[in-house]
């Protein structure tokens, strides 16, 4: 699949700046042996590009000698030729949709603009170093070019680490690095960073008035035409495949138009969505095949973890990584991703509501997905708390405050622009690195109609319930993780489940499988396979992570999760922590 991956951009910086620039970046491409890889030299300005092959497609030359280059993974046909010239009107949007950033860098090298997709789904690191300048689509190369230390740590960056597991607003772990805001036209120039809001998808009322009819026809048309333009963008896919709702509308469309799509699941046999997933596809008719992790993949993946996401994440994600690996001799393909179809259809707006309005937040999240609560941070932190946890709540109220739409609507745009795009991202990150990604929910016509429904439409997916019942039903009698029942109950899952109920659990498992919800617990797998080294960068840094947490909590979740699979809490705050550890393990981005 043609895409331009990454990018780093810089201009101005010293030497011994650009080559631990260069050296992080090699350290983090050094495994795609396949990328192609270009240097532009504009002016004073250097541009490094690198992706998967025919990439040149993606770069263009202005009549004014100004360069445009295309990174992420645009939907349908690509023409760079026939954007210039609405490049010059004022209000330019992406005439695509998908993972997108455009960048046009001036002939002389002294101007970069960037225009980015609605999500912000590729965060790009920036930095002013000195009197240089550098933006990148890898943190651990701006961290890197400027050598920072934990005495640059942004404080309430880190307790939004440690709390959510990811960053909120244009924060990073560090006071002089920012990532870029979504849906924006950005520049960079002598006189610094600017960016202006584009609302190129923005919540309305316009179809609070719409009879449940109409709304369901209008969803399944809208989800539809999304799907089929993503699929029109490479001949053959790759579709992980879950129980869930969103990848398996993906198959559903895909089924239809007979696209040529390859499902996979990965997991413990007994898990939910290993079940599900293979019966979803055998009603589709599509090739499915069920992928057996390694147990010691944590210990492989996640020094790699590091050079790709360094600390802009919590540690999570590592058994994508295998999952891709253990797939490369599987047809070659892109990956089809339901990246945020859940958050737009209404998945946990409910809870989200309930959350948000009893009382001040220092979460994005509820309880549930939270990795260290404020009080487990008042009892275990020894650094300097109270104003960085209050910094936290005050962006949190201010997101709210100043977001468009109804209270659910800003709620939904509280969850899009900070957790889906800056962690669950990391699995179409992964994907576009190792084959290539399209993500079919990231359209701005199905967005657009998704944050102008009624509450009622979204609670508990009601609406997108409808549609599979009207329109997928042989789908809907397919239970999973989406809901505790299927949408349509038959006769034989309730007699099914009534004999499954009457069964103690390991009866119930072995004859009644899916009617105790198993979930995906690979990380706690892997760690109870390997032990302290699948944790790297933990235990080696527990000198300098003692000098600002309690180390003993860490060691008490450890143990609990060495012992038990039934709390994903526990790794949570372990996964948190890996992160800090790692930044102070490697303080000057250099791997000691």
């Amino acid at each position: 699949m043609t895409s331009i991956t990454g990018f780093s951009l810089f201009k101005g910086l010293s030497s011994s700046q650009a080559r631990r620039l260069l050296a992080s970046q090699d350290k983090a491409l050094a495994s795609f042996t396949g990328f192609e890889r270009k240097t532009i030299p504009l002016g004073l300005t250097r541009l490094e590009v690198w992706g998967h092959k025919g990439m040149e497609r993606r770069l263009h030359t202005l009549p004014d000698g100004s360069l445009l280059a295309l990174i992420g993974s645009p939907h349908g046909e690509v023409n760079l030729a026939e954007v210039q010239d609405s490049l010059m009107t004022e209000r330019f949007q992406l005439p695509w949709d998908g993972r997108v950033i455009l960048l046009r860098v001036s002939a002389d090298g002294k101007r970069w603009t960037m225009w980015n997709d609605w999500l912000g789904s590729m965060p790009v690191f920036h930095a002013q170093i000195g009197n240089g300048r550098i933006a990148s689509t890898l943190e651990p190369v701006v961290v890197a070019s400027a050598g920072y230390t934990a005495d640059d740590f942004f404080l309430p960056g880190l307790v939004s680490l440690l709390i959510n597991g990811h960053f909120i607003s244009d924060w990073t772990l560090y006071k002089g690095m920012k990532v870029i805001p979504p849906d924006s036209r950005m520049e960079w120039d002598e006189k610094g960073f600017r960016a202006e809001k584009l609302w190129t998808v923005e919540p309305s009322q316009s179809r609070w008035e719409a009879g449940w009819d109409d709304l369901v026809d209008e969803m399944y048309e809208l989800s539809r035409q999304a799907i089929v333009q993503a699929l029109s963008s490479y001949p053959k896919w790759i579709l992980p495949l879950s129980s869930g709702l969103d990848s398996r509308l993906i198959a559903a469309v895909a089924a239809d138009v007979g696209a040529d799509v390859y499902t996979y699941a990965w997991g413990e046999p007994v898990t939910t969505d290993v079940i599900y997933s293979r019966q979803i596809a055998r009603t589709l008719g599509l090739p499915w095949k069920h992928i057996v992790l390694p147990k010691d993949f944590l210990l492989k993946y996640t020094p790699l973890w590091a050079d790709l996401f360094g600390s802009s994440m919590h540690f999570h994600g590592m058994y994508q990584m295998s999952f891709l690996d253990e797939i490369r001799n599987e047809p070659s393909a892109p990956v089809l991703s339901g990246f945020i179809g859940d958050v737009l259809t209404g998945d946990a707006v409910h809870e989200a509501v309930a959350f948000h309005s009893s009382g001040r937040r220092y979460q994005v999240e509820s309880e549930w997905y939270c990795h260290w609560t404020a009080d487990e941070l008042r009892t275990h932190a020894k650094f300097p708390l109270v104003d960085a946890l209050e910094a936290n709540a005050d962006e949190l109220k201010n997101q709210i405050d100043t977001f468009p739409g109804a209270f659910y609507q800003k709620l939904q745009f509280l969850e899009l622009w900070n957790r889906q795009r800056f962690f669950t991202k990391f699995q179409s990150t992964l994907s576009s690195y190792w084959r290539g990604v399209a993500n079919p929910f990231m359209n701005r016509a199905y967005a657009r109609f998704c944050l102008s429904l009624p509450r009622a439409a979204l609670d508990h997916r009601r609406l997108i319930a409808d549609v599979y019942r009207r329109y997928y039903g042989r789908l809907a009698v397919i239970p999973g993780t989406y809901h505790k029942e299927p949408f349509i109950l038959t006769g034989r899952y309730l007699l099914s489940q009534r004999i499954a109920r009457r069964l103690p659990g390991f009866l119930r498992r072995r004859l009644f499988s899916g009617f105790a919800d198993i979930p995906l617990r690979m990380d706690i797998h892997s760690i109870q396979a390997v032990g302290r080294q699948a944790l790297w960068s933990l235990f080696e840094a527990r000198k300098q992570v003692e000098e600002w947490l309690d180390f003993e909590q860490v060691e008490r979740d450890f143990q609990t999760v060495m012992t038990s699979n039934e709390d994903i809490r526990p790794l949570r705050r372990l996964q948190s922590v890996q992160t800090l550890a790692y930044r102070l393990l490697n303080e000057k981005g250099q791997e000691q």
